[in-house]
């Protein structure tokens, strides 16, 4: 992993802002923004499963890439094209788990309103950077648009 790199990637500072934003946030704001009531309490325990599921994503898509993972857009110079374990059915599980992880997040907190705001945004977020980081696997990789054919992107 290349951290020195991946600190002049701005989708890398991107991502903490989120996390910060969403972290500090989700706990404060529930109060501030809603649609109405749906059960609150109901509704918390809806955000475990996704924090869970979102959890073991990421986790299997890191497992996945081992040695190529690197937190910025660019691939590793060597690195393998992965297209087993989590690649083999989503082309990018780690931001498709945090994605899930950051809603289940926000609808812990009793929110369901923030919670689907949040999904959006960083669904929107990591779209964009799955995006960014394609550009450079179609570069690096002959192999890679023939993948991008068989494995759906599923972000959000």
């Amino acid at each position: 992993m290349d951290l020195h790199k991946a600190t002049r990637d701005p989708w890398v500072w991107g991502q903490l802002a989120l996390f910060a934003l969403v972290g500090l946030g989700a706990p404060l704001l529930p109060r501030y923004v809603g649609l109405g009531e749906a059960g609150p309490s109901r509704i918390r325990w809806l955000g475990a499963p996704l924090i869970a599921g979102g959890l073991a994503l990421a986790i299997w898509g890191v497992r996945s890439l081992g040695r190529s993972l690197t937190p910025g857009t660019e691939p590793l110079p060597g690195a393998p094209l992965v297209t087993s374990g989590a690649y083999a059915h989503v082309r990018h599980p780690i931001y498709a788990g945090i994605v899930l992880g950051l809603t289940g997040y926000s609808l812990a907190w009793g929110s369901w309103t923030l919670a689907l705001l949040v999904g959006l945004l960083a669904g929107a977020y990591f779209n964009g950077k799955a995006k960014a980081e394609e550009r450079w696997l179609l570069r690096r990789y002959p192999t890679y648009e023939a993948y991008m054919r068989q494995v759906p992107r599923r972000v959000l």
